[in-house]
This record gives structure tokens, C-alpha cells and sequence, in this order.
């Protein structure tokens, strides 16, 4: 595979195996497996001369569909077994017919996962994971020794380490880490920047320490407002050689920016990830977290509309506020029986046929199913549901964030706006940011609120439009860092 195609490529398997059909069928093939910096896994099969020109072979290949191969597998050149999990795309087959006896075959797949494994048993040292899109300064200074020649060269580095609640992560920046990180700002684009080795405090399986570090990897994309994941995983022994690999065509998307919580400070980093891990596994399924983190990546994606980021903002912001609401009993303006519910509606019912006793004479009730005032009467409850703006003054009051009442007005008109007209209610560039970013620092001053954090984080001036590390207090005020 050439890098000019497909991109940078940042590791590669070869052996022998078999593409295995739907059909039961295998056909045996010389098998690349290549990994890109984007997470994309690309799968190459060669072909024999002689499995090539089968009859059955050139049909496959000629007509080969999504639903026609199951997997591969087989053996690397150095002893590792591997095969391919879920669906597997063939994205470029060539095979010439009738050509010399000597023609192979060619079939390149993309891959949604591959393992590799030893069969030998061995005592696990340490997991290491190859992680995109994570900016970051360390925190601990590393000397490391660099054979030069016949020299022996002292190097530093810092590497970040975090405390979580099922053990350590070190995370060590990739040798080319600056150009990799002004390349990817400048491109909007995705790469391997950092290596995380995890030392969970009991030994596991490594697929179990790979969910944990996706938790990780989770609330770092919400530190810094751009999707983080890793593509492979190592399970490595006491010499650091892997004993199981993970690769995975993980879904990234582009570098964004700004951050929430500042990459260019080395403890924020730290701080934030022991302050909200606990509270975030404690909410996580009544807040639907995971989901919400990812609506906040979506609404903070620099290559979509502003217009888009701001849909998705001002529906995520209606989510979290509905699951607040429901959860802490704000919905509701008082508290009715049924019974009561029951009175109010047979109240309504008579003044509504009083004033218009026709009222049920719908001409569009074939279409609907149900007359006019039937469809009144299901609306009741919502004369006892709290206007959207009282729930938002409610809610940040709990939460104890210092945010206007003014602010918190111009909020509702924002999303009002975009709700119903799917646009800005300004018509100015620098309005439709100011508005936008309205959004996303309530979004975010709820989640870090939420999370149960105090501490640093990088907040908007929404009159210069400008960015600056604040200090969020356990009130709710914010206050600005001393220069």
C-alpha cells in the first residue's frame, strides 16, 4: 500500500491465511494487514496463480458483494494468529482472465477489527493503547537513554499521568508529537499522537482494561472538545513484546478546537480526570453520558455549518434540561392528583363547549381520527408543564452557576430561533458566533457542574469573543486567573 493513497501508514502484518466466504468456501491467500493514522485497517489479499484462475475464485471476485466474505485469518511471518471481526468491506479486487499462469490475483478490504494473539500463555506486564487527537503537556519529567551509534544519549520528556478509579494511565507523547499536533490543527484532520500505557490495579483481559480506557478516552474528548479514542491496543510482557493486539477502525472525527480544559497547562489534565471519573460513572446511565458526550463533539465540530453545531447544541441542551427536570420533579408547575387532573379537564371540556358548541364540526377529522376538542382536552397537562426559560433559571440556580437572568433569556431566544427556523436570529457573522458560543459555555458550565468539578477551565468572553483560563468555584462563580 503506497502512503500517498491511503495515508500515513503506522503498522503492518504480513503472513499467510484464508478468505473465508459466507458460503463456507476459503480461499487460501498472502495476507497485509496495514493500519493508517486515521484508524482505517486495510485488508490485502494475493492470490496463487492457481487459486487465482479457479473458475469459483474468478466469479467471486468479479462478482463479489458486502454479504460474500466472513472473515480472514491466519498466521503472521512472526507466529501471531489473527482474524478479523465484524463486517468487512472489499473496496478494489482485480483478477485477469485468461492472462499467464503466473498472474496473481489482488483483493483489498477495509476492516472493521483485526486480532492478533500467541497461544502461549505469559504473565502480562502492561497494556499499551495508540491514541488519536489527544493534545497534551506532561506533568512528570522522563529521562530516556537513545542509542546513538555506539553512544548512549540521555533524553527528556513529560509524560502525563492520571489517576482513575481502576488504576493509573501514563500517556507519552510520539516522537514527532509537535509536528503531528500543527499538522492535524492545521488540517482539521486525525492522527496517533500519544501512547497510553494503562496499569489497572488488578490484572484483567485486555479487553476489559480497553473498555475502561474508552471511559478514558471519553471524558478527554470532553476536556478538550474533540474526539480522542484509540485504534490499537497491546497487551505487552516483561520485554515490552506483544503478546495480543487490537486494531480498530475506530469512528474519529476531525481535530477541533477550543478546548474545555486547557491542554497547554500539565495539571488541568490530571485534576479534571480524578475530579469527574467517579461522578461521571455514577450518572452515566441516568444521563445517557455517553451519548451527550457525543452530542458535544458533534456540536463542537469544526468542519460542519455553525448553523449545524448549533442544532445539535441546543438539542442536547433541551436533553440534559428535560433529564434535570423529570429527575428533580422542576417539570411540573404544582403538584395535581388524578383526580384533580381529572376535574380540571372536565372543567375546561364544559367551558370550551359553552363558548364554542360546534367545536367538534372538524372538517379535518377523517384525516385526524379525533375531533377538535378530544384533541384540546390531551393538551391539558400541558398547562401545568413549566415555561422553558423557568425550568433554565431553575436549573442553573441548583446547579449554583452564576449565569444571568438576561443571558439566560437570550438563550431561549437563540434556541427558539433555531428550533423553529433552523437559523441564527442574527444576520451578522460575529451575532451568529456570539450566539453559538452562548450555547456551548451554558453546555459546558452544566456539564463541568454536573461532573462535580472546581477547578480550571477555558472559558469565553462573550463580548471580545475571546478565550481565557477561569477558575470555576464550588458557588458556581468564576473567576478569572491572575495574570
Amino acid at each position: 500500500m503506497a502512503d500517498k493513497e491511503y495515508g500515513k501508514v503506522i503498522g503492518t502484518y504480513r503472513g499467510k491465511g484464508k478468505l473465508k466466504l459466507t458460503n463456507g468456501n476459503e480461499l487460501p491467500c498472502h495476507i497485509t494487514i496495514q493500519q493508517i493514522e486515521t484508524g482505517l485497517i486495510y485488508i490485502t489479499c494475493r492470490f496463487a496463480p492457481k487459486v487465482a484462475q479457479a473458475t469459483s475464485t474468478i466469479q467471486f471476485i468479479m462478482n463479489s458483494s458486502l454479504q460474500d466474505v466472513a472473515c480472514v485469518y491466519g498466521k503472521t511471518r512472526d507466529g501471531m494468529n489473527f482474524e478479523s471481526r465484524r463486517k468487512l468491506l472489499i473496496t478494489h479486487a482485480k483478477v485477469t482472465v485468461f492472462a499467464s499462469p503466473n498472474k496473481p490475483a489482488i483483493m483489498t478490504l477495509v476492516a472493521q477489527e483485526v486480532d492478533f494473539w500467541k497461544e502461549n500463555q505469559c504473565h502480562v506486564e502492561q497494556y499499551r493503547f495508540g491514541v488519536v487527537n489527544f493534545e497534551f503537556i506532561g506533568n512528570h519529567p522522563v529521562k530516556t537513554i537513545i542509542q546513538d551509534g555506539i553512544k548512549q544519549v540521555e533524553s527528556y520528556h513529560l509524560e502525563l499521568e492520571l489517576s482513575t478509579s481502576w488504576g493509573i494511565a501514563i500517556v507519552n507523547p510520539v516522537p514527532d508529537y509537535k509536528d503531528v499536533i500543527d499538522r492535524i490543527k492545521a488540517q482539521k484532520s486525525i492522527s496517533v499522537t500519544c501512547e497510553l500505557f494503562a496499569r489497572p490495579s488488578e490484572v484483567t483481559e485486555l479487553h476489559e482494561v480497553a473498555s475502561k480506557v474508552d471511559e478514558l478516552c471519553r471524558l478527554l474528548s470532553l476536556a478538550r472538545g474533540t474526539k480522542i479514542t484509540w485504534i490499537s491496543a497491546e497487551e505487552c510482557m516483561e520485554d515490552g513484546k506483544a503478546h495480543r493486539i487490537i486494531l480498530r477502525n475506530s469512528v474519529t472525527w476531525p481535530f477541533s478546537s477550543p478546548a474545555l480544559i486547557d491542554p497547554r497547562n500539565p495539571q488541568d489534565t490530571a485534576i479534571f480526570i480524578e475530579k469527574v471519573y467517579p461522578t461521571y460513572l455514577k450518572l452515566r446511565d441516568s444521563y445517557n453520558l455517553n451519548i451527550a458526550i457525543e452530542q458535544y463533539l458533534d456540536a463542537k465540530r469544526a468542519t460542519m455549518y455553525l448553523e449545524t453545531r448549533a442544532l445539535a447544541a441546543v438539542s442536547l441542551l433541551d436533553f440534559l434540561q428535560g433529564r434535570y427536570a423529570s429527575q428533580r420533579g422542576l417539570s411540573k408547575i404544582v403538584k395535581l392528583s388524578n383526580k384533580e387532573q381529572e376535574q380540571i379537564r372536565l372543567c375546561l371540556k364544559g367551558i370550551i363547549e359553552s363558548l364554542r358548541p360546534n367545536i367538534n364540526d372538524d372538517k379535518f377529522k377523517e384525516v385526524l381520527g379525533e375531533n377538535t376538542l378530544q384533541e384540546m382536552m390531551e393538551k391539558t397537562s400541558e398547562l401545568n408543564r413549566r415555561s422553558y426559560l423557568n425550568v433554565l433559571k431553575l436549573w442553573v440556580h441548583n446547579l449554583k452557576l452564576d449565569i444571568s437572568e438576561d443571558e439566560l433569556s437570550e438563550v431561549k431566544r437563540t434556541r427558539n430561533a433555531l428550533v423553529h427556523n433552523a437559523k441564527f436570529r442574527s444576520t451578522s457573522s460575529e451575532g451568529k458566533t456570539r450566539e453559538y458560543f452562548r450555547i456551548i459555555r451554558l453546555i459546558e458550565q452544566i456539564f463541568l457542574k454536573l461532573l462535580g468539578y472546581d477547578g480550571y477551565f477555558i472559558d469565553i468572553n462573550l463580548d471580545t469573543l475571546q478565550f481565557d483560563r477561569h477558575m470555576l468555584n464550588y458557588t458556581g462563580s468564576i473567576e478569572q486567573q491572575d495574570d
